[in-house]
């Protein structure tokens, strides 16, 4: 089965002054929001530091995303956490008081 819309395509994006073509799969529209992303925190990152060369910069920048990333994961564990605490005593109200 050979499926052109699954086929990765190369998508020319601009980070940082730089245009990089990039194959990837799926919404161009995405892959080009992802890239404005990163050029956005490398030029906030140039503005709040002394970060002067594009390597630095893009390193520091990687730090910062992985970083939220990080944040985002460990927000999304203690929800859950908290979901299955609440969904644990509302099984335990529901068999004392309904039999349930």
């Amino acid at each position: 089965m050979n499926d052109r819309a699954h086929q990765s395509r190369p998508i020319v994006v601009r980070i940082y002054g730089q245009d990089y073509p990039v194959r990837a799969r799926g919404d161009e529209e995405y892959i080009k929001r992802v890239a404005k992303y990163v050029d956005e925190r490398m030029t906030l990152i140039e503005e709040q530091t002394s970060a002067n060369t594009p390597t630095r910069l893009a390193i520091l920048a990687a730090l910062n995303i992985a970083d939220e990333l990080f944040q985002l994961r460990l927000e999304k564990e203690r929800q859950i956490q908290e979901f299955e605490e609440k969904a644990r005593q509302l099984a335990e109200y529901l068999e004392k008081n309904l039999g349930v």
